[in-house]
Order: structure tokens, then sequence, then C-alpha cells
């Protein structure tokens, strides 16, 4: 019966462990709970553990970002301005990229457009052979393919 009621009281230290800690159980629920806590070690270190978590939880809440740093980071790139101390790659990306660009695209549409042109000569020569292949059928009498149904092996 003991084991029973030690197994109730556990979950009962389990489900109020956040009202415990926040101190909104009863009088009487509350000193259940103490109560338990001085018979049950593991329960104890439940508490202990679950404090130690929430005090670090509180501390990084407590942490608050340095107001300054926006300031600060503006006036470095406002002095950086200043001074001139502007990356080179910046005012010779305005001026040369649109340029490389247009370049890029030049050579391409050309070598697009070569390649074409090839393409097409190599399909006219093949168009001219097959011409010539069914002019020389035509004047052979050369059939391109043969009815299989009519063949001299099947006769029956």
């Amino acid at each position: 019966m003991q084991k029973a009621s030690n197994k109730l009281d556990c979950d009962f230290i389990r489900d109020n462990l956040f009202s415990y800690q926040e101190n909104k159980l009863s009088g009487e629920k509350k000193q259940m709970f103490e109560d338990h806590l001085l018979i049950c070690h593991k329960c104890t270190q439940l508490v202990q553990y679950f404090k130690s978590i929430s005090k670090i939880f509180e501390a990084k809440r407590s942490d608050e970002p340095n107001p300054f740093i926006e300031t600060r980071t503006i006036q470095r790139i406002e002095a950086e301005l200043k001074h001139g101390n502007i990356p080179a790659f910046t005012f010779s990306h305005r001026i040369f990229q649109p340029l490389l660009v247009s370049i890029i695209i030049f050579v391409a549409s050309l070598i697009g457009f070569s390649l074409g042109k090839e393409v097409d000569k190599e399909i006219s020569i093949n168009l001219l052979r097959q011409n010539d292949i069914q002019t020389m059928k035509s004047d052979l009498y050369i059939t391109d393919f043969m009815d299989e149904n009519n063949t001299f092996f099947n006769n029956h």
C-alpha cells in the first residue's frame, strides 16, 4: 500500500511541478508536495533539476541586446564612406558588369548562329543524299519496302 501511495505522490509532484515553482499551489497541496520531497529522493532531485533549469532560463531572459549596436554599425559605415574606403569592386560592377553581360550574350548568339548554320548545312547535305538515293532507286526500279503478305514464299 505504501508503494501505491508513493507512486501517486510522485505523479502528484510531476503534475504540479510548474505550479509549485510559480508558488500557485494551495496551502494543503503545497504541504503535501513538500512532505513528499522529504521522503522521496528521486522527486527531490527532479525539483532541484527543474529549479536549476528555470534559473538558466530566467538569466537568459534577463539578457538584453545592446541597444547601441545599430547606432555603432551605422556610424562605422558612414565613417568608411566619408574616408573613401569604398571597395573598388562596387564601382567596377556598376560599369563593367552590364558590358560583360552584353558581350557574353553577343558571343553566345554568334556561336549559336554559326552552329545552327552548320547543322542546317549538314541537314541539307543529308537531304540531298537522300534525294540522290531516291532518284537512284527509282531509276533502278527498287522499292523502299516489300509487302510481307505478297512474297513468293507465302502462297498458301
